[in-house]
């Protein structure tokens, strides 16, 4: 039993002498974990060294100063036409509310007195009942016929009068009073004054005979129908508003400055100046009207401040060239208009984007440098400005924008014009011709 035991014990000392390694193997071990990620580090940094030693070098040039490109117009002198740019509403030229002369009931209407319908100048809109106003003249014409006998048989009681007077008094002078009572002038006078009176009333009765045919006064577009067949009606009762399709007026506001560049007639026979009315829906092509400046309003814009002007324009409804594919013009409708104004002579036009710090311009000049240069300006507006004073006729107008512009900084033109002169493009290009 003991040497069991004892075999045993023997048999484990051995197994863990054979798992233990050797002194050198353990030093071994140490040494290749170290060494290997130096030598690894050493190449790299060997392979460095000589990659940066023998690689080409790069030679130093001194970088060139590059001039920005400009696009430049050419400008030349011409006369401009002003043209006043506005906003306007569309209002009736003639408008009225028709209303009835006579009462009674409504017992034929016009086949187009409705909204919208058009009417022309005399056209019976309405018919009024008129068998009252018919037996009416019927009386008022036998009156008359009474007053007449009346006064024939006074024109007869007259010359008896007059012989009986003769006779009694011969060449006796009387009294006036007496005279005139017995040669019967009062009763004459009677007479012819209820002879006047009764033909008076025959003709009022004749125009209120008339009066129940109501009319269209002018070519006319029904704004508004009050009445309809069968309606009662009295004086002065609306029954239609007509506006006039002849021509309509276009209320526009101005500013107060504008004003002296507009022809404005002040006597009759003076012409104004002419407008181009552009309407319809801005994202498709807009239609186009011709107007005229009629009138200048006597007060101002309550909100604006702004002035107002009157412009007729005619055939609104283009009623007389039915050919004529456009749609009309509508009452309350908000136009733009372009007014021509006054002639402007010697002046040079440039874009208003050309226009710098409100009041000056970019020129190149001959030496291919950009100029700064104050003008003096005769008129702007939302695209051009025309220019008076400042600018010479064949110069250079920078018309493209620059970042930072200087006064004297060289620039390139981008795509000169074929009357740019030649001095200008090459001067102004010393960079690229030097390159060359």
């Amino acid at each position: 039993m003991k040497d069991d035991t004892h075999m045993k014990t023997v048999s484990v000392e051995k197994e863990t002498q054979r798992q233990q390694p050797a002194p050198y193997t353990r030093w071994f071990r140490i040494v290749l974990k170290v060494l290997v990620p130096l030598l690894i580090l050493g190449a790299g940094v060997a392979g460095a060294s000589y990659i940066s030693t023998t690689g080409p070098t790069a030679r130093k040039k001194q970088p060139v100063k590059e001039a920005p490109l400009v696009q430049i117009e050419t400008l030349h002198r011409s006369s401009e036409r002003v043209v006043v740019p506005a906003m306007g509403t569309v209002i009736p030229a003639r408008e009225i509310a028709l209303k009835a002369r006579v009462s009674g009931e409504i017992v034929n209407i016009h086949p187009r007195f409705m909204e919208g319908g058009l009417l022309k100048q005399g056209a019976q809109v309405l018919q009024i009942d008129s068998e009252d106003y018919k037996l009416a003249v019927e009386e008022k014409q036998s009156q008359v016929t009474n007053a007449t006998y009346e006064l024939k048989l006074e024109l007869g009681r007259q010359d008896v009068a007059q012989r009986e007077w003769e006779l009694l008094n011969g060449e006796t002078p009387a009294k006036v009073r007496d005279g005139e009572l017995a040669l019967r002038k009062p009763h004459l006078e009677k007479t012819e004054a209820d002879l006047a009176a009764a033909e008076a009333e025959l003709k009022q009765a004749k125009l209120n005979l008339a009066r129940t045919a109501i009319s269209a006064p002018f070519n006319s577009i029904v704004r508004t129908k009050d009445v309809d067949l069968g309606s009662q009606v009295s004086a002065q009762d609306q029954l239609a508003n007509l506006v006039g399709t002849d021509e309509y007026r276009i209320q526009v506001t101005i500013p107060l400055d504008r004003l002296k560049w507009i022809n404005i007639p002040r006597k009759n026979g003076d012409t104004g100046s002419g407008v181009r009315i552009i309407y319809g829906n801005e994202s498709d092509t807009p239609y186009e009207r011709t107007g005229t400046v009629i009138k200048l309003l006597s007060d101002l814009e309550t909100e604006g401040r702004m002035a107002r002007v009157l412009v007729s324009v005619k055939d609104p409804l283009d009623l007389k060239n039915p050919k004529v594919k456009r749609p009309p013009l509508l009452i309350g409708q908000y136009v733009r208009l372009e007014i021509q104004g006054r002639e402007l002579g010697d002046v040079f036009r440039i874009p208003r984007t050309a226009l710098r710090d409100n009041t000056k311009v970019w020129i190149c000049g001959d030496d291919g440098r950009l100029h700064i240069r104050e003008v003096g300006i005769a008129w702007r507006d939302t695209y051009t400005v025309l220019v008076k004073t400042g600018l010479k006729e064949g110069e250079c107008l920078i018309v493209s924008d620059l970042a930072a512009p200087v006064d004297g900084m060289n620039v390139r033109i981008a795509q000169p014009s074929g009357d740019v002169p030649k001095l200008v493009t090459e001067q102004s290009q010393p960079e690229r011709l030097s390159k060359r």
